[in-house]
């Protein structure tokens, strides 16, 4: 479903470099287009998830309808750590409605809490052995979530060579970071199920490069990602409806 869980496994390191990622982010070349849910699969997807030759990472996606909103869920288990999350957002539009997330490391616990209404975001964070901290920040018109980015670009009418600006808040550096992404030609990715055409989108303006395969065919759904400046690579191996 997305990577945004992994950066919350590598958050220290990844919130370190973000102002500084945010500053060589340039202006997008077009207006952004807004998401419709109608674009999306719904099912669970399972992923093989590799760093840096090891293979025993294990991820589980959902995107589903509940409660009236779109529910995006993820669990992974990576390197002696398991994170959950949840991004639930409004329908059609895929606008924030709340993020919620746990994470244990190391015997250590940490917990996100946030909701989105009224032009702010408001909650808590707590990274693995960290106090919490309280968040109140006001959010710009069209700002997304951080953890619900990846099925926000899904979403998107994708064409090869559309370039788009996406803001969205994440807690870990409780700022707004202004992301580019470049969408581009469509590739057919070999996959443990088949091969699967899906267009290769990069992801840029945060602490690290991030790249998506989405399938060109709709409903649309994440066939494989790689950050590839930490060695990442996540695999689709199997999905059900």
């Amino acid at each position: 479903m997305n990577r945004m869980i992994l950066s919350a496994t590598l958050a220290v390191a990844l919130a370190a470099g973000d102002a500084q990622a945010q500053a060589a982010v340039p202006v997008a070349a077009e207006p952004t287009p807004t998401p419709d849910a109608a674009r999306l699969w719904r099912g669970t997807v399972y992923f093989r998830v590799t760093v840096n030759g090891d293979t025993t990472g294990a991820d589980t996606a959902v995107l589903r309808v509940d409660g009236g909103h779109f529910a995006a869920s993820d669990r992974m288990h990576l390197m002696g750590t398991s994170t959950a999350v949840e991004a639930r957002m409004a329908l059609p539009s895929l606008a924030p409605v709340s993020t919620t997330g746990v994470q244990e490391a190391g015997g250590q616990h940490g917990e996100v809490r946030l909701a989105y209404g009224a032009g702010r975001v408001r909650g808590t964070v707590g990274l693995p052995g960290a106090a919490p901290a309280e968040i109140d920040a006001e959010v710009p018109a069209g700002t997304w979530d951080y953890a619900g980015l990846a099925p926000v670009i899904m979403a998107l009418p994708l064409r090869a060579g559309a370039i788009w600006t996406i803001p969205a808040y994440s807690p870990y550096v409780r700022a707004v970071t202004r992301f580019r992404v470049e969408v581009g030609a469509v590739e057919t990715v070999e996959t443990a199920m088949r091969p699967v055409r899906a267009f290769r989108v990069r992801l840029t303006g945060g602490p690290a490069e991030m790249l998506y395969w989405f399938s060109e065919a709709e409903p649309r759904w994440e066939v494989k990602s790689q950050i590839p400046a930490y060695g990442v690579s996540v695999e689709a191996r199997s999905r059900t409806p």
